[in-house]
């Protein structure tokens, strides 16, 4: 079952996706290798602490450039910890939709994705992805 909350903002925004069913994993790497994907086509979130709150969504096989992503914000950013996940997102680790506006928080999206036509993305859950259309996900 993909999160509510996530459910409700597709609906919403008539946005259509599709959910893949897979095995449990807790990284979008296993979800890449799972679903027999590139890692280019799988996402992950990563939420990012400064003085505000981002989320870094970034090609599994991609690690945060801290530095690029600080100057894209303009302030200084490290991985948030497990309990700013817990409290802020009330969600747990493995488990971010890289959906910003569930949040109120903004993204911060690598150019990487955008090339592809589809995109495989967390959905709140460790046994199911959506999968859109990438100018879906950037609306």
């Amino acid at each position: 079952m993909i999160a509510k909350n996530l459910e409700k903002l597709l609906k919403q925004n008539k946005i259509k996706y599709q959910v893949v069913e897979h095995r449990k994993v807790y990284t979008a790497f296993d979800s890449a290798e799972t679903q027999d994907l590139k890692l280019s086509e799988v996402a992950k979130a990563v939420l990012l602490k400064g003085k505000n709150l981002f989320l870094a969504v970034l090609p599994a096989g991609n690690n945060c450039d801290f530095k690029a992503l600080s100057k894209l914000a303009g302030e200084k950013l490290s991985i948030a910890k497990e309990k700013d996940i817990t409290a802020k997102l009330k969600t747990k680790i493995g488990l971010i939709p890289p959906f910003g506006s569930l949040f109120k928080i903004p993204v911060l999206l690598d150019r990487k994705l955008i090339n592809n036509k589809k995109i495989n993305l967390p959905a709140g859950s460790y046994t199911e992805s959506v999968i859109m259309s990438v100018k879906d996900y950037q609306k």
